[in-house]
């Protein structure tokens, strides 16, 4: 039988503008071409489909129609070409933004390893190091997902592209690995260098561009540096609400201002930030989801710097219940919840509680980041003594 590979690759480039031609081995019949038609038709129906769930911000439902895509190219292409890599990173790029980057991670391995076997893909390699740092990252593997970051820059330089785009990406996540080990001074070089990329290159208006001023603040912030902050988070925002296509990023940055606000005593405009972000993720994905979890975990300790702890813990118990159904005990946001439920626990007069509550933490921290990390011992600090109020900033890296 005659291979479609070549029409279907063809066909393909046309529907997506990706074109891939193979070497002919003889004139396909018109029944062939037909069928391969038919078929390429079917996978752009089931990419939009897919895009238009996704835009909807109904991602779950939008998960089996990309499977059914991928499953498509592997019907037209095989397993091993370049093009079922791409249907790959949709599919896992959906999962993840459900918050389930353990069950995403098989992929993103996956896609590196078929794009090393194709010579005609190694542009995008380093991307794909990248996207798998990313994930390892968001699971709380931050040395192997550093390891991974680190790579794709390593290849970038090789290939003397290291004031391009695609290093801009690389740089945000080795910042991020850095934020998530405790070291914001750190980080904010990699956040600068990508942040002057992407201004040269996309210019100032970009989406990209506005996930490095937002990262950028986030380092700024942890590292008390709250003024100076505040005005990037503030340009961050203004670009992500012009351009209106990416309403998830829109509600970080507000979640991302709150806790600025809050780090300098403005409680009362951190809460109407609280209440835009969690309102914005509930419409997106639901109240039951762990993104809106964040929301919930940054309302939770506003209370808790005001006093008002039984409220506070509300809120705390909900972030920490959606947080250890998605990511599970041992993730350093699940330690995070653990701990300032803990602390408002104790502030209730519940010291039993309190304290079982902020030893998960520690156990959980010990685990995933280490002894000596900073939250670790914020942590074994709140145990052994009156529990302070913990950091929550946060860090987006977009791609």
């Amino acid at each position: 039988m005659v291979s479609c590979k070549p029409v279907a690759c063809a066909a393909l480039g046309a529907a997506l503008a990706i074109l891939a031609p193979g070497v002919q081995a003889r004139e396909p019949t018109a029944k062939q071409v037909a069928a391969v038609d038919t078929a390429v038709a079917r996978l752009g129906e089931a990419m939009r489909k897919a895009d238009a769930l996704e835009k909807q911000g109904r991602f779950v439902d939008a998960e089996p129609v990309w499977r059914d895509a991928l499953n498509q190219r592997r019907r037209l292409l095989g397993e091993r070409d370049p093009m079922v890599a791409a249907g790959m990173q949709r599919l896992a790029r959906n999962i993840e933004i459900q918050g389930d980057y353990k069950r995403a991670e098989p992929m993103r391995r996956a896609i590196l390893k078929l794009l090393q076997t194709d010579a005609d893909s190694a542009p995008i390699v380093p991307e794909a190091y990248s996207a798998l740092g990313y994930n390892l990252t968001m699971q709380g593997k931050l040395h192997e997902g550093a390891a991974q970051s680190y790579k794709a820059l390593e290849l970038l330089r090789t290939a003397g592209k290291a004031e391009a785009p695609e290093a801009a990406h690389a740089l945000s996540i080795v910042g991020l690995t850095l934020d998530k080990q405790g070291l914001p001074a750190k980080a904010e070089p990699f956040y600068r260098r990508a942040l002057d990329i992407r201004r040269q290159e996309l210019g100032e208006n970009d989406l990209d561009t506005a996930t490095s001023y937002n990262n950028l603040a986030a380092a700024l912030s942890g590292q008390g540096r709250f003024a100076e902050a505040q005005g990037l988070f503030e340009t961050a925002l203004a670009i992500r609400e012009a351009d209106g296509t990416v309403p998830d990023l829109v509600a970080q940055n507000a979640l991302n201002i709150a806790l600025n606000l809050d780090s300098q005593g403005q409680s009362g405009k951190a809460k109407m930030m609280y209440g835009i972000a969690i309102n914005m993720w509930t419409k997106l994905y639901g109240a039951e989801h762990v993104t809106t979890a964040s929301g919930y975990n940054g309302l939770g300790m506003n209370y808790y710097r005001q006093d008002m702890f039984s409220m506070a813990a509300v809120q705390l118990g909900q972030a920490l219940k959606l947080r250890e159904a998605a990511l599970g005990r041992y993730h350093p946001d699940t330690a995070e919840s653990y701990g300032n439920l803990g602390m408002a626990e104790r502030a209730m007069g519940h010291e039993k509680e309190g304290k079982a509550l902020i030893a998960t933490a520690i156990e959980i921290d010990e685990r995933t980041l280490g002894a000596n990390h900073p939250s670790t011992q914020a942590l074994r600090k709140a145990l052994a003594s009156a529990p302070p109020v913990l950091k929550t900033e946060s860090v987006v890296v977009d791609y």
